[in-house]
């Protein structure tokens, strides 16, 4: 090789091995499929496992052409082309005539074939008999194949009213839904339960074997790889509540609110997200018994390492009250919420990440001159598996230019 092809060689690796990291940089997502901002917004935010694919929910009927069902509606939008299809269809294309369940998000596999969602559309499969008004069913889509199966199919074949929570295995073999057991399994007395359907089998599985005369289920959520549920079980008129982890494999159940004696803390857990593996819980509490040093009767972070069985106190700057803990697939980052008040009102919230191995935070809801929102309010809502890229929830117009629908968008941000 000659000297001027080796220096040039040189300089180029140079040059390579000098690039700079991309600089952390937030963008609007949720957009139409022309790309103009939606006027009424949009919620959701899940994303498959290369952040190249995000499953949103928004009533605007402006995000696809043919949008005349005037009900609440699920989309995928490829990040990488622009593109965006409605997914709450039939298997024929067919638009739903009832609207999809808005206050939860839908759920996107890892590799953006399926999508998951709960709706009170009746026209989405062929029913047995004729299917009763208002109820909720939960409903996935294959984007490859065009198919929609509903999941939440009662002992009668008719629907399982899964109205309340749902989540999916990041492979979408698992599906887990609380619904009625008058419904899925004929009880005479239903109460609502957590149940967890293998798709290859069809089978429905009731999970929640736990549950106190009276109590129900509330919320759950699953691990990436549909090994574990965790789900809250509480008393219809408030009170303490019970934060389980199943293991889905070997069937044991673990209590994750637990004093160090063994039995559950006298608060109320809530928001319970997992690792992909599931030996990581981050959780919410309301409570004076989860450890020792923090403060009683304030809603409070916790993270509990199910190996270990150690649960740490999660605070930002010296100060608790945080909230949404999200877990990186691989368990070692962590999205919360801090707020900032005005005398004794919240006037903000502002997401942040913690890598837990080094210890160093990001503030991520920064507005364009990076300074934390002042006004307005911002969630974590999903990583992408190498936690490079996290999306988010926010009603603020601060975060990028040209927002002025005046409502809430979901927003990615990359990550340092």
């Amino acid at each position: 090789m000659s000297v001027a092809v080796l220096a040039g060689a040189m300089v180029a690796l140079s040059a390579t091995s000098a690039a700079p990291a991309p600089e952390p940089r937030t963008e609007r997502v949720t957009l139409s499929s022309t790309g103009e901002q939606l006027q009424k917004g949009a919620s959701g935010n899940s994303l498959s496992s290369d952040g190249r694919y995000l499953a949103f929910v928004s009533d605007d009927s402006e995000v696809v052409p043919g949008d005349t069902n005037g009900v609440t509606d699920v989309f995928v939008r490829d990040l990488r082309r622009g593109t965006v299809e409605r997914v709450n269809v039939a298997s024929d294309g067919t638009q739903a005539e009832g609207g999809a369940y808005g206050t939860h998000r839908a759920e996107i596999s890892g590799d953006g074939r399926y999508v998951a969602f709960v709706s009170t559309a009746k026209n989405l499969v062929d029913w047995p008999s004729p299917p009763s008004p208002y109820s909720y069913d939960v409903y996935v889509h294959d984007r490859r194949t065009g198919r929609t199966e509903r999941i939440s199919v009662a002992a009668d074949g008719g629907s399982g009213s899964a109205y309340d929570s749902f989540d999916m295995s990041r492979d979408g073999r698992y599906i887990t839904f609380t619904a009625s057991s008058q419904r899925m399994e004929g009880d005479a007395v239903g109460r609502t339960h957590a149940y967890v359907v293998d798709r290859r089998t069809g089978k429905a599985k009731r999970i929640s074997d736990r549950l106190p005369p009276e109590w129900y289920v509330s919320s759950l959520t699953l691990s990436g790889d549909g090994s574990r549920l965790a789900y809250v079980q509480r008393h219809p008129r408030g009170g303490r509540g019970e934060l389980w982890l199943a293991d889905l494999r070997t069937g044991e159940q673990e209590l994750v609110n637990a004093t160090s004696g063994g039995g559950p803390t006298n608060g109320s857990p809530a928001g319970a997200r997992l690792s992909e593996d599931g030996s990581l819980v981050a959780f919410s509490s309301f409570d004076d018994g989860v450890v020792p040093d923090a403060p009683a009767y304030t809603w409070e972070l916790y993270l509990k390492d199910m190996r270990t069985g150690k649960t740490r106190w999660i605070t930002h700057e010296g100060q608790g009250g945080l909230g949404g803990g999200l877990l990186s697939p691989d368990g070692r980052l962590l999205a919360f919420m801090t707020e900032t008040k005005s005398g004794d009102d919240v006037v903000a919230e502002n997401v942040h990440v913690r890598d837990l191995r080094t210890g160093r935070t990001e503030l991520v809801s920064r507005t364009q001159a990076g300074e934390p929102l002042a006004t307005g309010y911002a969630a974590p809502i999903d990583f992408n598996r190498n936690g490079r890229l996290l999306s988010l929830y926010s009603t603020s117009s601060e975060l990028v230019p040209g927002d002025t629908n005046g409502t809430g968008d979901g927003f990615l941000h990359r990550l340092r």
